[in-house]
């Protein structure tokens, strides 16, 4: 008996197409996918970029702020010295020592405008530590309690910041707060309302966001980026540095700062920083960077 060997039945035409198509379609999104792909990286590379130039101009702009500034306080300082002097002596010649005292006045804000520079400027990175939220807040609100009770301004704060804890260095987080809540103030004017809150988690799951609202006019959108920048001010008063300065401390800390308007009208400012001991690493390099 002769066995005859069974063949293999040989695709038809349309299942060869079929798969073709199949094959031809998975790679046709696997291409757009990676399209897609190298497009976020070059604009994530872009923006990488030019925050990096940015850091650079900044820190060459505050290099200079820092040579100018400790170049003018010290004659500011003599002159300071010498106004008081002259203040103590005219005692007895009211319309004179009246001028003494404005001297000594202007010299005292030109020690603002220097400290601010000197601050902006920076003086190392920030010394991280494990830090109680609601202590610092006490701190720069009993500071700013002065200017809130001169404008009859009423600061509200959410009562679960007092639970928050961060990794940060103490002062330069309050002088940040201290810069918001400043700056709250001075927007919302006599008999205004400040707002400070716990904002909603971000998408770092290692940041707290603290948002400092007021009532006042709120800030023209074309400016949310520019009111970082620093000597950016719309107001006829101060140097602009403020802001700057919180942004510059954020940034240290491996956090950010962003500005908005709040619903209902008013401003509305959110600085997120970080509540874990893993970021040290990240903050230390960026400042020092």
């Amino acid at each position: 008996m002769v066995c005859t060997p069974t063949s293999t039945p040989m695709p038809d035409l349309v299942t060869i197409l079929q798969t073709y198509n199949e094959v031809t379609e998975r790679l046709k999104r696997s291409h757009e996918t990676l399209l897609a792909e190298v497009a976020r990286l070059r604009d994530e590379l872009h923006e990488k970029n030019r925050e990096l130039q940015r850091c650079e101009r900044l820190a060459a702009l505050g290099e200079m702020a820092a040579g100018v500034a400790h170049e003018i306080r010290n004659p500011l300082g003599g002159i300071g010295l010498y106004a008081s002097l002259l203040e103590r002596d005219l005692v007895d010649r009211p319309g004179e020592r009246d001028v003494a005292r404005r001297i000594s006045a202007g010299v005292q804000n030109l020690e603002n405008i220097v400290r601010d520079i000197l601050s902006f400027a920076g003086d190392g990175g920030p010394r991280l530590s494990r830090v109680q939220l609601a202590d610092v807040l006490e701190s720069a609100l009993a500071q700013a309690a002065h200017c809130a009770n001169t404008l009859k301004v009423v600061i509200q704060v959410d009562t679960p910041l007092a639970a928050v804890a961060l990794w940060c260095d103490a002062n330069q987080i309050e002088r940040a707060l201290l810069n918001l809540i400043y700056n709250a103030l001075d927007a919302a004017k006599s008999g205004g309302n400040v707002w400070i809150r716990l904002g909603e988690l971000g998408e770092v799951d290692d940041l707290v966001s603290i948002v400092v609202e007021d009532d006042g006019p709120g800030i023209d959108p074309s400016c949310f980026q520019r009111v970082f920048h620093p000597f950016f001010t719309t107001k006829d008063h101060g140097t602009g540095l403020g802001l700057a300065i919180v942004h510059r401390i954020a940034e240290a800390h491996g956090g950010f700062v962003r500005a908005g308007n709040r619903v209902g009208g008013g401003a509305r400012l959110v600085l997120s920083l970080p509540t874990n001991h893993g970021l040290e690493s990240a903050a230390h390099e960026r400042a020092i960077a």
